[in-house]
């Protein structure tokens, strides 16, 4: 939201914006009194000739034997003819133009309040307010953030009567402001939802005027790179046109990628990307991931089927050695831990390049319960194995497997454990029972 200090600056314009364009008499007729209008024909031709005196000396270049005439007839004449205004606005903007003073740039604002005010057309006069304001303002945080305040309520109030070079303005000027740190990434972000929503969708439905894909692309590249794109955003934006444009294989990529920038894999629109995509492309990686959604959600027949779709989708054996990885993962995540060892030996069958099947077929074992004590310590002795099998068979693994073989090597059992058991030495074989049923090496506990 627009910070306390800015929100100063803009009712110092404002003010300041009354006390340029009122002096000449102006002063006592505020915007919220009623329109004075001209009681009888003498009142009326003394506001023309007011007006051919300012006209005339605004066709002979003296810009400043204009300005009195003029402020005379806004001053007796307000309501008489609109066109005084817009001969105002033009000569301030030339005013502005030769001295480059603000308080002009506060005055046109003012006029086009005044306009409005006796005219109407507020939706005209705020726009080219705010284009004015854009124009003149350069890196004025107070002006920009004037123009920013009154395109933002122009969508809100009158969104059908702004032009999509409205909505790319405001995007715009907000990402200025954001710079400037005079907004935060919530307002940011709303105004880039805001913007890159209307655009797309008058795009998308060939409204005229809508028509430069550049500026679409690249309000989405700066909202993607801003920080201020969120889950709720996307959600707003893509939710209903991804159901209604589920064939555009681009556009669900897009998406998708998005919902990943923005750490949305949790979400229901990251899952409803995940089913468009695996409907436009029934692939192993596709159906993978839609698995694990599910396994995620605890859907864990849907993460079954969808496995078993990956699976017979590439007969690859590497990948389906990871596909029964990722199964294995489940269930050991489920506490199904013999389940888990079976899909982990068909994967090591499958693929004898995969030590992370050796590694999780450890992990398997380690803390497994068999019914006695003694054998719940000896199963760390096959997950020790398993790991240095591992480490063997994938070099790369070997700091992670060392960290596990020594925090495991102080579960093994002690000499005292193995004592009781008839167990006098290190080295000897020994099974592990249950259902592990793993032929192992004795080794003491090093205390």
């Amino acid at each position: 939201m627009m910070k306390s200090e800015l929100g100063r600056k803009l009712y110092f314009i404002a003010v300041s914006a009354m006390i340029v364009l009122l002096p000449a008499g102006i002063c006592g007729q505020g915007v919220t009194e009623e329109p004075i209008l001209s009681g009888s024909r003498e009142d009326s031709l003394k506001c023309q000739e007011n007006m051919a005196v300012y006209m005339a000396a605004v066709q002979g270049g003296d810009l400043a034997g204009t300005l009195g005439p003029w402020r005379q007839v806004l001053n007796d004449c307000p309501s008489f003819y609109e066109e005084i205004y817009a001969d105002g606005e033009s000569i301030y903007r030339e005013l502005f133009e030769r001295t480059g003073m603000q308080e002009y740039i506060d005055s046109i604002v003012m006029i086009l309040t005044q306009r409005t005010y006796y005219f109407g057309n507020k939706p005209s006069n705020d726009l080219h307010k705010a284009e004015i304001l854009f124009d003149l303002a350069g890196d004025d945080p107070a002006y920009l953030g004037l123009c920013y305040n009154i395109l933002a309520e122009a969508a809100g109030s009158f969104p059908d009567q702004m032009e999509c070079s409205h909505f790319v303005r405001m995007a715009t000027v907000a990402a200025s402001l954001y710079a400037m740190g005079e907004i935060d990434t919530e307002e940011l972000g709303s105004a880039f939802v805001t913007a890159i929503g209307t655009v797309d969708w008058r795009m998308e439905n060939h409204i005229a005027g809508c028509s430069d894909a550049e500026d679409l692309e690249n309000m989405e590249t700066f909202y993607r790179t801003s920080g201020a794109m969120t889950c709720e955003g996307l959600e707003t934006l893509y939710g209903e046109k991804l159901d209604r444009n589920f064939r555009d294989t681009a556009f669900v990529r897009k998406v998708f990628t998005m919902t990943e920038e923005a750490g949305c894999a949790g979400s229901d629109l990251y899952y409803n990307v995940a089913v468009k995509m695996f409907a436009s492309d029934r692939s192993a990686k596709n159906a993978v991931r839609l698995a694990e959604l599910n396994a995620a959600a605890g859907n864990d027949d849907k993460a079954i089927s969808y496995f078993t779709e990956a699976y017979n989708r590439d007969t690859t054996r590497a990948v389906r050695s990871g596909v029964l990885m990722r199964v294995a993962l489940m269930e050991l995540g489920q506490g199904k831990r013999q389940e888990a060892r079976d899909r982990a030996e068909h994967a090591w069958q499958l693929n004898k390049k995969n030590a992370e099947a050796l590694m999780l077929l450890a992990d398997c074992y380690a803390g497994a319960e068999l019914g006695n004590k003694f054998d719940n310590l000896a199963a760390y002795w096959v997950a020790v194995d398993y790991l240095q099998a591992a480490v063997n068979a994938d070099p790369s693994i070997k700091s992670k497997a060392d960290a596990k073989i020594r925090a495991y090597m102080k579960l093994f059992p002690t000499r005292e454990d193995c004592f009781y058991r008839k167990i006098l030495d290190e080295g000897v074989v020994y099974t592990v029972g249950g259902w592990v049923n793993e032929i192992t090496r004795v080794r003491f506990r090093k205390e």
